[in-house]
C-alpha cells in the first residue's frame, strides 16, 4: 500500500471514535468526511502526499475538537483548514496525473495483475520509487519528477510479470517442491522431470508473452498433474523399500483397480493369470468394441441427420425459404419461423376477410338504404308530376318549398270579401286537391291561409285562419282524414309570394297553400 495512503488510514482509524456532537454542529465535518472519502478513491495520498498529509492532520485535529466538545468556531476553523488542504491535494492530484500520464499505465497493469498481493515486496519497491516522482511534481519540480517516474517503470513491469508468473505457476511450484520433499527426485525422477519441463514451458510462454495466459495455464496444469503424479509414485516406492512384501500388495492394488474397470464392462475377473498384458488386452478390446458401436451410431445418426436435412430443405423450399448450408437445427428454426409467419399472415388475412365482410355488409345496407331512398324519391317525383298535372295555371300550381315539402298553391280558390265559406263553384278544384292528397296517404297535411296586405293586419290574420280551417274541415269530412294528420294555420299577410303594390300581386298573395309533408 502507498506510504501516503497508510498515513491517511492510520490517522483516520485512530481518530474516528469519540462523543458525537449534534447533527447541526457536525454538518460541515460530515461534508469534509465525504470529500476525504472521494479523495481516497482518487489516490490523492499517492499523487499529492505532502498536501494530503497536512489535510489529514487537520482533519484529526477537527475530530479531536469534536471528541473534546470544543466550541463551534474552533471546530469550523479546523474543518475549514483541513478541507482547504484536501481540496488542494485533489487539484494537485489532477495535475500530477496529467504530468505523469505516460507512467500510469505500467502501474495500472501491475495492479491489475494483483502485484500488491502476489508480490508485495516488488510492488512496494516500485510504488516507493513512483512516489518519489509524485513528490517532485507536487513540489513543482516536474522535470526531475519525470526522471524518477522513468525509474519506476521497469520496477512496475517486473512486479507485473512476476505477479502473473506467481498467479499462473504458484500452484505448480508448490507441488513440485512437495514432490521433491517426497523424494521424487530419487524415486520418480522421470515423472518429476516431466513436471519441471511443463513448468519451464509455461514460464517461457509468460516470458515471451505475459498476456498469453491460456497457453501458459495449460502447461502449468500439466506441471501440476505430473508433480502430483511424481509425489504419488515416490510415496509408493518408498513404502516398498521399507517392506519387501509390499511388492505383491502393490501389484494386487493395481489389479484391484483394473478389476473395477472390468466389473464396469461386465467381466467378473480379468485374466491376470495370463499376465497383465492379457488383462489390458481384454479392456482394450472392449473399448474398441464400444468405439465400433459408437462409429456405427454416429454413421446412423449422420444418415438420419442427412435425411432430416433433406426433408427440412424441401419443406423450407416449399415454404418459400431459401436455405443454403444451414445445419438441421438452423433449418428447423427457419421452417418454424416461416410457419409462424404464415400462421400470422393467415390470421391477418382472416381478419381482413372478416373486416371486408363487415364492410360489405355495411355497404349492402347503405346500398339498400340508398336504393330505398332513390325508389322513394322517384316515386315521390312521379306523384309530384302527377299532382302537378292536375291543376291548370288559373287554379294553382304544385311546387317544392325550402324544406322540400310538396306545396299545392291554390291561387284559384277564392272567397268572398271578408268571408271564409267555401263556394260551390270550387268543388271541382277541391276534388283535384283530394286526388293529389290521396297520392300521399302516409303524409302529414297542413292547410295554410294567406291574405294580401290590404286592411287591418289583425283582421287579415283572423280571416286567414278561418279560411284555412274551412278548407281543412272540408277535406277531413270529405276524405275522412284523421285529426292528427291534418291541421290548419293562418298567416295573414306575413308570407307574401308577390308584391302587394299591384293588383295581380295582391291576387297571388290571397291564396290557400296545402303542404304535403313526408
Amino acid at each position: 500500500m502507498a506510504r501516503g495512503t497508510l498515513i491517511a488510514l492510520a490517522i483516520l482509524f485512530g481518530f474516528l471514535s469519540g462523543n458525537p456532537a449534534t447533527a447541526a454542529d457536525l454538518a460541515e465535518f460530515n461534508e469534509l468526511q465525504a470529500v476525504i472519502d472521494s479523495a481516497q478513491v482518487l489516490e490523492v495520498g499517492v499523487f499529492a502526499p505532502k498536501t494530503w498529509e497536512k489535510g489529514i492532520k487537520k482533519f484529526a485535529e477537527a475530530q479531536q475538537a469534536v471528541d473534546q466538545g470544543k466550541n463551534q468556531k474552533t471546530l469550523n476553523q479546523k474543518v475549514s483548514e483541513s478541507r482547504e488542504f484536501v481540496e488542494s491535494a485533489i487539484k494537485a492530484t489532477e495535475v500530477c496525473k496529467l504530468s505523469l500520464q505516460e507512467y500510469l499505465d505500467p502501474r495500472d497493469r501491475a495492479r491489475t495483475a494483483q502485484a500488491p498481493t502476489l508480490v508485495p515486496e516488488l510492488y512496494a519497491k516500485a510504488e516507493d520509487q513512483f512516489m518519489k516522482a509524485t513528490e517532485k511534481v507536487e513540489s513543482g519540480d516536474v522535470k526531475n519528477g519525470l526522471k524518477e517516474a522513468e525509474k519506476a517503470r521497469p520496477l512496475f513491469d517486473t512486479a507485473e510479470i512476476e505477479a502473473i508468473r506467481t498467479n499462473v505457476l504458484g500452484a505448480a511450484d508448490r507441488l513440485i517442491e512437495r514432490a521433491i520433499a517426497d523424494e521424487a527426485d530419487k524415486f520418480a525422477l522421470s515423472t518429476l522431470d516431466k513436471a519441471r519441463t511443463a513448468r519451464q514451458k509455461a514460464d517461457a510462454i509468460i516470458t515471451n508473452d505475459r498476456y498469453n495466459r491460456d497457453d501458459a495455464v495449460d502447461e502449468a496444469m500439466r506441471a501440476e498433474y505430473q508433480a502430483r503424479h511424481a509425489s504419488n509414485i515416490a510415496q509408493s516406492v518408498r513404502s516398498l523399500n521399507r517392506n519387501d512384501q509390499a511388492w505383491e500388495k502393490l501389484m494386487l492394488i493395481y489389479e484391484i483397480q483394473m478389476n473395477r474397470v472390468g466389473e464396469a464392462i461386465g467381466a467378473e475377473f480379468l485374466p491376470f493369470d495370463e499376465g497383465a498384458l492379457a488383462a489390458a488386452d481384454t479392456l482394450i478390446n472392449y473399448v474398441k468394441g464400444l468405439q465400433a458401436q459408437n462409429d456405427a451410431c454416429q454413421k446412423q445418426s449422420a444418415e438420419q441427420t442427412e435425411h432430416l436435412t433433406k426433408a427440412l430443405r424441401q419443406t423450407a423450399f416449399q415454404l418459400g425459404v431459401a436455405p443454403s448450408d444451414e445445419s438441421p437445427a438452423e433449418l428447423a428454426d427457419m421452417v418454424d419461423k416461416r410457419v409462424t409467419e404464415m400462421l400470422s399472415e393467415n390470421k391477418q388475412l382472416a381478419q381482413q376477410i372478416e373486416s371486408g365482410r363487415e364492410e360489405l355488409s355495411v355497404l349492402t345496407a347503405q346500398n339498400k338504404e340508398i336504393s330505398g331512398e332513390l325508389s322513394t324519391r322517384l316515386d315521390r317525383e312521379k306523384k309530384f308530376k302527377a299532382a302537378k298535372a292536375l291543376f291548370n295555371p288559373s287554379e294553382g300550381e304544385v311546387l317544392f318549398n325550402a324544406s322540400n315539402d310538396i306545396v299545392m298553391r291554390l291561387s284559384g280558390l277564392s272567397f268572398d270579401v271578408g268571408k271564409s265559406d267555401i263556394q260551390d263553384e270550387h268543388t271541382a278544384l277541391l276534388g283535384k286537391v283530394k286526388q293529389a292528397i290521396e297520392m300521399f296517404p302516409d303524409a302529414q297535411y297542413v292547410v295554410e291561409g294567406h291574405t294580401d296586405a290590404s286592411g287591418d293586419p289583425k283582421a287579415n290574420l283572423t280571416l286567414s285562419e278561418k279560411r284555412a280551417y274551412s278548407v281543412m274541415q272540408y277535406l277531413r269530412q270529405s276524405m275522412l282524414i284523421p285529426a292528427d294528420k291534418i291541421q290548419s294555420m293562418g298567416y295573414g299577410a306575413d308570407r307574401p309570394v308577390a308584391s302587394n303594390q299591384t293588383r295581380d300581386g295582391r291576387a297571388k298573395n290571397r291564396r290557400i297553400d296545402i303542404l304535403i309533408m313526408q
